[in-house]
């Protein structure tokens, strides 16, 4: 078993540094938003992500130490919390977004309580186009699913766990392959979070991220997301973007992987 966070085997490096990166770009988003919106003195008082923000760094904190330790399980159950998370709080915000946080909670007490990710054919999802919207709530109805059987005990997670045991992949004797799986499932899942995220603060905060002084493309692990992607395409009406549009277009779309 790897004991130390330092051990890391040549042949995980290259996966275990993508985790980190997948794990620091929603942090780095994060915190970002948390700081812009806070401009508004209202923050603490109508919006959920306020406090809410807390319990997504809790939970990305913990993947990069569970990784490379070797234990996966709890980042693939995590990930249905942050994804359901998300939702919430957007559906939330985008219907009634100046309300307390008291009103909120009284609102939609429904909502919060059902375990569902159903609410989210109601958000209105402004920065995706028609199409994008359709093929965001397909996939994000196959990853709540895929995850949703390890948060479970199901006949799935009991053959992911029988498979790994019989290929020798105890705890700490991982490939590179299953980091691999891993990190391909949490890119998806946590793209899909900060696509609802995006939609439950303001405009301007999304703006600022997106585009900013020298109207460049963000050099963010996440415009690799067709999903995002085409959130930041929103912002290309912005002065700061017109003498590099055409360049700022062609790599947004060249950097397109999943």
């Amino acid at each position: 078993m790897i004991n130390k966070s330092t051990e890391v085997p040549d042949e995980l490096k290259d996966e275990f540094k993508r985790t980190q990166n997948i794990v620091d770009s929603f942090i780095w988003w994060l915190s970002f938003c948390m700081s812009d919106t806070a401009r508004d003195s209202n923050f603490t008082k109508n919006h959920l992500l306020s406090f809410l923000f807390q319990d997504i760094l809790e939970t990305l904190f913990s993947v990069k130490l569970n990784v490379i330790e070797g234990i996966h399980a709890p980042s693939i159950r995590e990930s249905r919390y942050i994804l359901e998370l998300s939702i919430k709080v957007a559906l939330i915000q985008t219907e009634n977004y100046s309300s307390s946080i008291e009103e909120k909670l009284n609102q939609f007490n429904r909502e919060i309580k059902e375990p569902s990710i159903s609410p989210m054919k109601r958000i209105n999802l402004q920065y995706l186009k028609e199409d994008t919207k359709v093929a965001l709530l397909e996939e994000v109805g196959r990853l709540y699913g895929q995850v949703s059987s390890f948060v479970h005990v199901t006949p799935k997670s009991i053959e992911y766990r029988q498979n790994r045991m019989n290929k020798g992949r105890v705890l700490g004797r991982e490939s590179a392959e299953d980091i691999a799986n891993l990190n391909n499932l949490l890119e998806r899942i946590y793209a899909a979070s900060l696509v609802f995220l995006s939609h439950s603060v303001p405009q301007y905060v999304i703006g600022d991220w997106h585009v900013p002084s020298d109207g460049e493309l963000i050099k963010w692990y996440y415009m690799k997301s067709k999903y995002l992607s085409e959130i930041d395409s929103n912002f290309d009406y912005k002065h700061e973007r017109q003498e590099v549009l055409e360049r700022v277009t062609m790599e947004r779309h060249n950097n397109i992987s999943f």
